[in-house]
């Protein structure tokens, strides 16, 4: 699982520097989502919408749809700290999220990445 989160850490690496100056609006989990028993919607959030990214080169786009399905895997969803219903419940996950610049939905994803990638390690 550590490794599969290096790649895609990575792989998201290259399509924020590959991003230049355009920007879309992207509805991002914020960094005060990331609660642990919030970790795996926000995730799920970030899968579904990293392919949004401003980005027309085709190899970056290849490279988003590759973490989207890297994301996917079991391996990585499994190995989150899964919560029970009440324990859910009092961490108020959000929802629906607000809509940020593609910059910061990138900055977003790589903090709640280093966080999973921080309690494997």
């Amino acid at each position: 699982m550590v490794l599969t989160l290096g790649k895609v850490m990575n792989d998201l690496e290259k399509i924020n520097r590959g991003m230049g100056k355009s920007t879309t609006l992207i509805n991002s989990p914020s960094t005060n989502d990331l609660k642990d028993c919030c970790i795996e919607p926000a995730l799920e959030s970030f899968r579904h919408n990293v392919t949004r990214l401003p980005i027309t080169d085709a190899k970056l786009i290849k490279i988003g749809g590759k973490i989207s399905r890297e994301l996917r895997k079991s391996i990585i969803m499994n190995g989150l700290h899964k919560c029970g219903k009440e324990e859910t419940q009092k961490a108020q996950c959000e929802s629906s999220y607000s809509e940020v610049d593609s910059k910061t939905f990138v900055q977003n994803f790589r903090t709640l990445l280093q966080k999973i990638y921080a309690s494997q390690a």
